[in-house]
C-alpha cells in the first residue's frame, strides 16, 4: 500500500527544512541507512558527506521548492538553490560569488525514509561555479 500523499509531502518538507538549517547530523531522521542514488552516494554516511560538501562550499546555501509531485512512494521536486561560495567546492577555490541553480531530484521512500535519491545537485553547482570562475578570468 502506497503512503498517504500528505504524509509524503510532510516528510519532504521536514527533510528540506533540516537541509536548509544545515543540520546534516539529523538527516538520518529522513534518509535510510542504506540510501543509494546519483554519484558517489552509497549509504547514509556518504549521503551526509555529500550534503556537507555543499555546506562547506556555500555556508548560506538554501533550497527553495518550485514544484513537488508525489506518486505513491516517489517524490519529484524541482528546486532553486542559492548560496555564496566562500569555501572550496569540488576542488574549486572560493570565489566569494553568489550562485543560483535549478535542480531536479527524484526520491523513492521506503519504510518512511528516503531510500533512493537521484539528483544533479553537485554537477549543477559545480557547473554554475565554473561559469563564475570563467567569467572572472
Amino acid at each position: 500500500m502506497a503512503p498517504d500523499r500528505s504524509a509524503m509531502l510532510a516528510l519532504y518538507e521536514r527533510y528540506l527544512a533540516c537541509c536548509n538549517a544545515h543540520r546534516a547530523d539529523d538527516l538520518g531522521e529522513f534518509v535510510s541507512q542504506h540510501v543509494s542514488g546519483s554519484g558517489p552516494v552509497d549509504g547514509l554516511a556518504a549521503y551526509i558527506e555529500s550534503v556537507r560538501e555543499v555546506y562547506v562550499g556555500f555556508p548560506d546555501y538554501r533550497w527553495e521548492v518550485q514544484d513537488v509531485f508525489v506518486d505513491g512512494r516517489t517524490i519529484v521536486a524541482r528546486l532553486f538553490g542559492s548560496g555564496t561560495n566562500t569555501g572550496t567546492f569540488s576542488g574549486i577555490a572560493p570565489t566569494g560569488r553568489r550562485i543560483r541553480t535549478q535542480e531536479l531530484v527524484v526520491y523513492q521512500v521506503e519504510d518512511g525514509k528516503i531510500a533512493h535519491c537521484w539528483g544533479d545537485l553537485h554537477p549543477v553547482v559545480r557547473d554554475a561555479l565554473s561559469a563564475v570562475v570563467r567569467a572572472a578570468g
